[in-house]
């Protein structure tokens, strides 16, 4: 028989026993869900990483649009300025050709007029030598020959006509001598507004050379304004380039992040049948249209490469669950704009559903892990991400490939 102390004794060690084995336990199951959230956490930490990584080269890609377009805006416009100075300067090229032709019309109408000065004067010169020669050949006869004729005269008429004959040829050579000269005058005043009409020519000419000089340095500025813009807009091509080959790459990555974390949920949403605290997620495929109404379908599965279906509706429509499911994800994406995805668990083909609802007009009023049933509203219709007015973007993925929703949910 064992005493009463030996039995106090195997009491207390139970007692200690069981207390070890339920610590254990509870250590384990505690110990459990904390390496899961951890596991969860750095997945999401993950993906979220990469989404701001690929924010940032979309934000790039922006900035450099930006400045590609405002290059070639700018080389548009340098362009026009150039075409337009070069039309006014062939229009001055013109003005100078027609002022070069006046000129050398004006220098040979110059050189004509003062050949005629000079035939005038000629004539001039050869009528006064023969005025002076006559005058001396008057005098002479006046104090030589005069006497003879004046004692051969027989009358006063004889003596009166010879005197007055004498007086009239004096006077005709003053007379045309005088119409010589006054000719020449004349012919040096045409002459000289020759000259002035050639001297204004060619100050019109120097403006016109001075605004041809200076509009050519202009277009010289403008074409080297050009080939810096040219140079602008092939360094932003080519980051362009660069920048998209980027962006592939980190949506690759960050696809690969976000299917992994939805992966780990989807596994945690089935693994908590085990413990018996959950059943694995069924999925009837008796879906419904995600909303009450909408105008119509603006864009089909497969359109253009497009992979869900567009249902154009009013911003602010409420969106509804099509199926029972668990969110698995709330998130804010470039594309996407606010959206929700939820796993509706494995259906009697075999394959497990997920649905995807985008483009929601704000953070969706549910949250990750949160059970929803068919119907429940989990967003409103908007118009975030890439989208170009209100609009609800659903896709459906099959064991995580996307395929055409209109194969289970009804329009």
């Amino acid at each position: 028989m064992i005493s009463l102390a030996v039995k106090k004794h195997l009491r207390q060690a139970a007692s200690l026993a069981l207390t070890l084995v339920m610590a254990t336990a509870l250590f384990c199951q505690a110990a459990t869900p904390a390496y899961a959230d951890q596991k969860q956490q750095e997945l999401e930490d993950k993906k979220n990483q990469l989404q701001e990584e690929l924010n940032e080269i979309h934000n790039q890609q922006s900035a450099n649009q930006e400045n590609l377009e405002n290059a070639q805006d700018q080389k548009q416009q340098l362009e026009a300025q150039n075409a337009e100075l070069k039309q006014q300067v062939a229009t001055i090229s013109n003005q100078l050709d027609d002022i070069k032709t006046q000129i050398g019309e004006t220098e040979d109408a110059i050189t004509a007029k003062q050949a005629e000065v000079d035939q005038k004067q000629a004539e001039f010169d050869a009528r006064w030598d023969g005025f002076k020669e006559r005058m001396s050949s008057m005098q002479m006869l006046h104090y030589s020959g005069g006497i003879d004729i004046l004692s051969n005269a027989t009358n006063l008429f004889q003596l009166l006509n010879f005197t007055q004959a004498l007086a009239d040829i004096s006077e005709k050579d003053e007379e045309v001598c005088q119409e010589l000269d006054d000719e020449k005058a004349a012919l040096n005043q045409e002459k000289q507004e020759l000259e002035d009409q050639k001297a204004q020519l060619e100050s019109q000419e120097a403006t016109l050379a001075d605004s041809q000089n200076q509009l050519n340095s202009t277009i010289d500025k403008l074409v080297a304004n050009i080939q810096q813009q040219d140079a602008t807009i092939s360094e932003a091509e080519a980051r362009a380039e660069a920048l998209a080959a980027a962006e592939s790459e980190k949506q690759a990555e960050f696809n690969k992040a976000a299917d992994e974390y939805d992966s780990y949920l989807r596994s945690l949403i089935n693994s908590s049948s085990s413990s018996g605290t959950n059943a694995t997620l069924s999925c009837s495929l008796d879906f419904i249209c995600p909303l009450d109404s909408y105008k119509y379908i603006s864009c089909e599965y497969g359109s253009g490469g497009h992979k869900g279906r567009d249902y154009a509706a009013p911003g602010g429509t409420p969106i509804h669950a099509v199926a029972s499911g668990q969110v698995i994800t709330v998130e804010s994406h470039y594309s996407y704009g606010y959206y929700v995805m939820i796993y509706h668990g494995t259906a009697d083909d075999g394959n497990n559903y997920t649905t995807l609802y985008a483009h929601m007009n704000s953070w969706p009023p549910v949250s990750v892990g949160q059970a929803v049933s068919k119907g429940d509203v989990i967003g409103y219709v908007g118009s975030t991400g890439n989208s170009t007015g209100n609009h609800l973007h659903i896709e459906l993925r099959q064991n995580g490939a996307r395929i055409n929703p209109a194969l289970y949910i009804p329009s």
